[in-house]
């Protein structure tokens, strides 16, 4: 029972509830959740438990390396509103509170590599459950949806209407007038698709963060407990799971989730057979990305409209080169979001919020990197190892679709932020030496690559495609 004594940490219930009722999100289609604020209460659970563990000398009140950039990164947030638009500092300041918690808890308290695996295992197991209502609702029936026009469907309900087209659902006597009407797939909980393709509620509505979801955060899991776990029985349920969270990735149609969900075994294949290994898995690729996401008359105004939308968040940058219009005031300005996280920084909080947005990532990155290649000669560091590289896989797949998605206040990205702090303080804990920063040549290498991307790749691309 020592396993057990070892796992008992009183951080684990808040986090963990944090974890399914942020991203599962039961509250939202089970109607007995809703009378309870479980979002709060997991994190008031996770922070007390944190207090207690710490009481109790379960855990160290250690900060992790991370995480002053993350408190200069939420600050500035906070101060980009305070100068563009002051009364929004309240209701900003609180969402980028729980954006905290959730990183500083999972961070802080998570010390041990039990206590580790055990969160990814609840991470996983919410991957799947969100797996499984996507793919169900992929070989579901079509029903016709009624509701409020928005940017490639309709947000409404379905109306129970079989149908095989759109103009079907607007015709009819069935058809409500000043209702705009979607034929979409409709699974489970009124769950329904976009222009069919898999999607789920809360902040995994749009399909391409399913995609990015499910890849970092279920593919690149699975396979670390496929190398943990030695029974035949384990690695088939977990290749049942690989099978269910690719198939979901599929259905999304996102040819970045397809990207991000090769990329994570990608960077396993490169750490045990090297690159010459990558040659095999790209021809693989090719007929992968050519069958899978989409091609049709959507893909190419959604890319025309993307495009768009990176230039007139270039414009904003230009207008406020060092606090950006205001996190979270994008779509103030264009009635898109930005879709691409370093585009959204960069206009939402200037030249300053970017480079502490990519200091983030680029400490994340070089923290795995670094203590995977001081941990490599240690024996005994197995464990360390396979989660930091399942890490490491879930960071390359999420660094690449960040690229064509808002992500910087997204709780999948700071959830990962989390976990990567937690693996630093877990080898911390058994590699005290260990001390991983970002130093003057590291900060210059950032600025100078932020610097580039708004004042010289970023416009050069953007005139190649025609958008400026």
């Amino acid at each position: 029972m020592l396993w057990l004594a070892n796992l008992v940490v009183f951080a684990l219930p808040g986090i963990g509830l944090l974890i399914v009722f942020i991203l599962a999100r039961p509250q939202e289609f089970l109607p007995l959740l809703q009378k309870v604020p479980f979002l709060h209460l997991g994190a008031a659970l996770a922070a007390v438990g944190y207090i207690v563990d710490v009481r109790l000398h379960r855990l160290q009140p250690v900060p992790t390396n991370t995480l002053p950039w993350i408190l200069a990164f939420l600050g500035w947030a906070v101060v980009s509103v305070a100068m563009n638009q002051p009364e929004g500092v309240p209701h900003l300041g609180m969402e980028m509170a729980i954006l905290f918690v959730l990183y500083g808890t999972i961070a802080h308290g998570i010390q041990r590599f039990r206590t580790l695996q055990f969160t990814t295992g609840v991470l996983v197991a919410t991957c799947l459950f969100i797996a499984g209502v996507c793919f169900h609702q992929g070989l579901a029936p079509r029903q016709c949806i009624g509701g409020q026009a928005v940017v490639g469907g309709v947000e409404g309900n379905p109306d129970g209407r079989p149908c095989e087209t759109h103009m079907q659902c607007s015709t009819g006597p069935e058809a409500e007038p000043g209702l705009a009407y979607r034929c979409e797939r409709v699974g489970l909980f009124e769950t329904y698709s976009v222009e069919d393709r898999v999607r789920y509620i809360g902040e995994l509505h749009d399909p391409n963060e399913v995609s990015l979801t499910l890849a970092a955060a279920g593919i690149a899991m699975l396979i670390g407990f496929a190398i943990r776990k030695k029974g035949a029985g384990s690695k088939l349920l977990v290749f049942l799971g690989v099978a269910l969270l690719l198939a979901t990735v599929w259905m999304t149609k996102s040819r970045g989730g397809l990207v991000a969900a090769m990329l994570v075994p990608a960077v396993w294949i490169v750490r045990r057979y090297g690159f010459a290994a990558l040659i095999p898995a790209l021809m693989l690729a090719v007929p992968v990305l050519m069958l899978g996401g989409r091609s049709d008359a959507s893909a190419t105004e959604s890319t025309a409209l993307r495009y768009e939308a990176w230039a007139e968040g270039l414009n904003m940058f230009k207008h406020s080169p060092i606090y950006g219009v205001g996190a979270r005031m994008f779509t103030d300005h264009h009635y898109l979001t930005a879709h691409n996280s370093y585009v959204l920084t960069l206009a939402e909080l200037g030249i300053v919020g970017m480079v502490l947005f990519v200091s983030i990532i680029y400490l994340s990155v070089k923290t795995l990197y670094v203590g995977l290649r001081e941990l490599r000669p240690i024996p005994g560091t197995a464990a360390a190892q396979v989660w930091g590289m399942s890490l490491l896989a879930s960071m390359a797949g999420i660094i690449f679709q960040i690229n064509t998605l808002s992500f910087a206040y997204h709780s999948v990205l700071w959830l990962f932020f989390g976990l990567v702090g937690a693996w630093y303080s877990a080898v911390k804990h058994h590699l005290p030496s260990l001390d991983i920063r970002i130093k003057l040549l590291d900060f210059v290498v950032i600025v100078g690559i932020c610097v580039g991307y708004a004042l010289v790749a970023l416009p050069l691309y953007l005139k190649y495609k025609g958008a400026m």
